[in-house]
Protein backbone atom coordinates (compact mmCIF):
# COMPACT_ATOMS: atom_id res chain seq x y z
CA UNK A 1 0.00 0.00 0.00
CA UNK A 2 1.37 3.41 -0.95
CA UNK A 3 1.98 5.82 1.90
CA UNK A 4 0.42 9.21 2.42
CA UNK A 5 3.02 10.73 0.13
CA UNK A 6 3.45 7.75 -2.21
CA UNK A 7 7.19 7.74 -2.81
CA UNK A 8 9.88 9.36 -0.72
CA UNK A 9 10.76 12.90 -1.66
CA UNK A 10 14.15 14.57 -1.58
CA UNK A 11 15.09 18.12 -2.47
CA UNK A 12 18.42 18.49 -4.17
CA UNK A 13 19.84 21.99 -4.31
CA UNK A 14 22.37 22.11 -7.11
CA UNK A 15 22.46 25.81 -7.94
CA UNK A 16 25.99 27.27 -7.85
CA UNK A 17 26.24 29.24 -4.62
CA UNK A 18 28.16 32.08 -6.19
CA UNK A 19 25.42 32.72 -8.72
CA UNK A 20 22.86 33.12 -5.96
CA UNK A 21 24.95 35.65 -4.05
CA UNK A 22 24.51 39.30 -4.96
CA UNK A 23 27.66 40.27 -3.05
CA UNK A 24 30.12 37.89 -4.74
CA UNK A 25 33.46 39.18 -5.98
CA UNK A 26 33.41 40.24 -9.63
CA UNK A 27 36.06 37.76 -10.79
CA UNK A 28 34.24 34.85 -9.14
CA UNK A 29 30.89 36.01 -10.54
CA UNK A 30 32.37 36.33 -14.03
CA UNK A 31 33.82 32.82 -13.95
CA UNK A 32 30.51 31.34 -12.81
CA UNK A 33 28.46 33.37 -15.27
CA UNK A 34 30.52 32.09 -18.20
CA UNK A 35 29.47 28.51 -17.52
CA UNK A 36 26.07 29.05 -15.92
CA UNK A 37 23.31 26.60 -16.82
CA UNK A 38 20.32 28.80 -16.10
CA UNK A 39 17.84 26.01 -16.67
CA UNK A 40 19.57 23.83 -14.06
CA UNK A 41 19.78 26.78 -11.69
CA UNK A 42 16.10 27.54 -12.16
CA UNK A 43 15.07 23.92 -11.62
CA UNK A 44 17.08 23.74 -8.39
CA UNK A 45 15.63 27.05 -7.22
CA UNK A 46 12.11 25.79 -7.81
CA UNK A 47 12.70 22.46 -6.09
CA UNK A 48 14.04 24.25 -3.01
CA UNK A 49 11.23 26.81 -2.92
CA UNK A 50 13.33 29.90 -3.61
CA UNK A 51 11.44 33.07 -4.39
CA UNK A 52 13.68 33.99 -7.31
CA UNK A 53 14.89 37.26 -5.78
CA UNK A 54 18.42 35.89 -5.46
CA UNK A 55 18.47 35.03 -9.15
CA UNK A 56 17.50 38.55 -10.21
CA UNK A 57 20.61 39.96 -8.53
CA UNK A 58 22.76 37.20 -10.03
CA UNK A 59 21.36 37.73 -13.51
CA UNK A 60 22.08 41.45 -13.24
CA UNK A 61 25.64 40.75 -12.10
CA UNK A 62 26.18 38.35 -14.99
CA UNK A 63 24.79 40.82 -17.50
CA UNK A 64 27.09 43.51 -16.14
CA UNK A 65 30.00 41.08 -16.54
CA UNK A 66 29.12 40.55 -20.19
CA UNK A 67 27.23 37.28 -19.83
CA UNK A 68 23.50 37.90 -20.32
CA UNK A 69 21.42 35.36 -18.41
CA UNK A 70 18.83 33.15 -20.07
CA UNK A 71 15.93 34.40 -17.96
CA UNK A 72 13.36 32.47 -19.99
CA UNK A 73 15.16 29.16 -19.40
CA UNK A 74 15.52 29.98 -15.72
CA UNK A 75 11.87 30.87 -15.20
CA UNK A 76 10.58 27.90 -17.19
CA UNK A 77 12.76 25.45 -15.27
CA UNK A 78 11.94 27.10 -11.94
CA UNK A 79 8.24 26.65 -12.68
CA UNK A 80 8.86 22.94 -13.20
CA UNK A 81 10.81 22.80 -9.95
CA UNK A 82 7.96 24.47 -8.09
CA UNK A 83 5.61 21.74 -9.29
CA UNK A 84 7.78 19.32 -7.31
CA UNK A 85 8.22 21.60 -4.31
CA UNK A 86 4.57 22.64 -4.02
CA UNK A 87 3.31 19.17 -3.17
CA UNK A 88 2.63 17.16 -0.03
CA UNK A 89 6.07 15.60 -0.32
CA UNK A 90 7.78 18.94 -0.88
CA UNK A 91 5.93 20.60 1.97
CA UNK A 92 6.84 17.90 4.47
CA UNK A 93 10.49 17.86 3.39
CA UNK A 94 10.73 21.65 3.65
CA UNK A 95 9.06 21.71 7.04
CA UNK A 96 11.10 18.93 8.62
CA UNK A 97 14.33 20.62 7.52
CA UNK A 98 13.31 23.85 9.24
CA UNK A 99 12.90 25.67 5.95
CA UNK A 100 11.07 28.95 5.50
CA UNK A 101 8.12 29.13 3.13
CA UNK A 102 8.49 32.02 0.69
CA UNK A 103 4.89 31.99 -0.56
CA UNK A 104 5.91 30.47 -3.89
CA UNK A 105 3.07 27.94 -4.11
CA UNK A 106 0.24 30.40 -4.65
CA UNK A 107 -1.60 29.33 -7.78
CA UNK A 108 -0.46 25.74 -7.30
CA UNK A 109 -1.61 23.29 -4.62
CA UNK A 110 -0.71 25.61 -1.77
CA UNK A 111 -3.24 24.20 0.70
CA UNK A 112 -1.82 20.68 0.43
CA UNK A 113 1.71 22.04 0.63
CA UNK A 114 0.99 24.07 3.77
CA UNK A 115 -0.71 21.17 5.54
CA UNK A 116 2.32 18.97 4.98
CA UNK A 117 4.71 21.84 5.70
CA UNK A 118 3.11 22.19 9.14
CA UNK A 119 3.48 18.46 9.79
CA UNK A 120 7.15 18.58 8.88
CA UNK A 121 7.64 21.79 10.82
CA UNK A 122 6.30 20.21 14.00
CA UNK A 123 8.70 17.30 13.57
CA UNK A 124 11.57 19.76 13.17
CA UNK A 125 10.51 21.65 16.31
CA UNK A 126 10.24 18.48 18.40
CA UNK A 127 13.63 17.27 17.16
CA UNK A 128 15.18 20.62 18.05
CA UNK A 129 13.60 20.54 21.51
CA UNK A 130 14.97 17.06 22.20
CA UNK A 131 18.42 18.03 20.96
CA UNK A 132 18.41 21.22 23.02
CA UNK A 133 17.42 19.32 26.17
CA UNK A 134 20.38 16.99 25.69
CA UNK A 135 22.76 19.88 24.97
CA UNK A 136 21.62 21.70 28.11
CA UNK A 137 22.20 18.60 30.24
CA UNK A 138 25.62 17.98 28.76
CA UNK A 139 26.59 21.62 29.25
CA UNK A 140 25.44 21.56 32.88
CA UNK A 141 27.31 18.31 33.50
CA UNK A 142 30.47 19.83 32.05
CA UNK A 143 30.04 22.89 34.27
CA UNK A 144 29.56 20.62 37.27
CA UNK A 145 32.79 18.77 36.55
CA UNK A 146 34.62 22.07 36.11
CA UNK A 147 33.37 23.51 39.41
CA UNK A 148 34.22 20.29 41.24
CA UNK A 149 37.76 20.42 39.88
CA UNK A 150 38.19 24.09 40.75
CA UNK A 151 36.79 23.46 44.22
CA UNK A 152 39.51 20.87 44.81
CA UNK A 153 42.12 23.32 43.54
CA UNK A 154 40.87 26.09 45.85
CA UNK A 155 40.76 23.76 48.87
CA UNK A 156 44.29 22.55 48.16
CA UNK A 157 45.63 26.09 47.85
CA UNK A 158 43.80 27.14 51.01
CA UNK A 159 45.69 24.51 53.01
CA UNK A 160 49.15 25.54 51.77
CA UNK A 161 51.24 26.76 54.74
CA UNK A 162 53.08 29.33 52.65
CA UNK A 163 49.96 31.13 51.41
CA UNK A 164 49.31 34.69 52.60
CA UNK A 165 46.23 35.56 54.62
CA UNK A 166 44.91 37.61 51.71
CA UNK A 167 45.36 34.74 49.26
CA UNK A 168 43.91 32.28 51.76
CA UNK A 169 40.78 34.41 52.05
CA UNK A 170 40.55 34.55 48.28
CA UNK A 171 40.71 30.76 48.04
CA UNK A 172 38.09 30.42 50.78
CA UNK A 173 35.69 32.67 48.90
CA UNK A 174 36.39 30.85 45.65
CA UNK A 175 35.74 27.50 47.31
CA UNK A 176 32.42 28.77 48.67
CA UNK A 177 31.46 30.02 45.22
CA UNK A 178 32.33 26.69 43.61
CA UNK A 179 30.30 24.81 46.21
CA UNK A 180 27.28 27.04 45.64
CA UNK A 181 27.50 26.41 41.90
CA UNK A 182 27.84 22.67 42.47
CA UNK A 183 24.75 22.67 44.69
CA UNK A 184 22.80 24.75 42.17
CA UNK A 185 23.65 22.52 39.22
CA UNK A 186 23.01 19.32 41.17
CA UNK A 187 19.52 20.62 42.01
CA UNK A 188 18.86 21.34 38.32
CA UNK A 189 20.07 18.05 36.86
CA UNK A 190 17.02 15.91 37.80
CA UNK A 191 14.73 18.46 36.14
CA UNK A 192 16.93 18.43 33.06
CA UNK A 193 16.71 14.64 32.90
CA UNK A 194 12.92 14.89 33.07
CA UNK A 195 12.97 17.43 30.24
CA UNK A 196 15.05 15.07 28.10
CA UNK A 197 12.68 12.19 28.78
CA UNK A 198 9.54 14.22 28.12
CA UNK A 199 10.90 15.77 24.93
CA UNK A 200 11.96 12.36 23.63
CA UNK A 201 8.56 10.92 24.51
CA UNK A 202 6.81 13.73 22.64
CA UNK A 203 9.06 13.19 19.62
CA UNK A 204 8.52 9.42 19.62
CA UNK A 205 4.75 9.83 19.92
CA UNK A 206 4.66 12.26 17.01
CA UNK A 207 6.85 10.04 14.85
CA UNK A 208 4.42 7.18 15.49
CA UNK A 209 1.56 9.47 14.50
CA UNK A 210 3.30 10.42 11.26
CA UNK A 211 4.11 6.79 10.47
CA UNK A 212 0.45 5.90 10.98
CA UNK A 213 -0.33 8.46 8.26
CA UNK A 214 2.02 6.64 5.89
CA UNK A 215 4.86 9.13 5.98
CA UNK A 216 8.40 7.89 5.49
CA UNK A 217 10.67 9.41 8.12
Amino acid sequence: MRGFFGTRFAIRAVAPAALLCAGCASDVATADCSRADWAAIGLAAGKSGQSGKEAVASMTACADAGYPADAEAYQSARAEGLKIYCTAEGGFAAGRSGGKYEGVCRGLDEATFLTSFALGGKLFTLNEAADEAIRNYESASADLDRHRYLLRVAEKRYLKPSISNEDREHERQDAEFRQREIDRIERKLPEMVETIESSKAALDAYRIELLSMGLEL
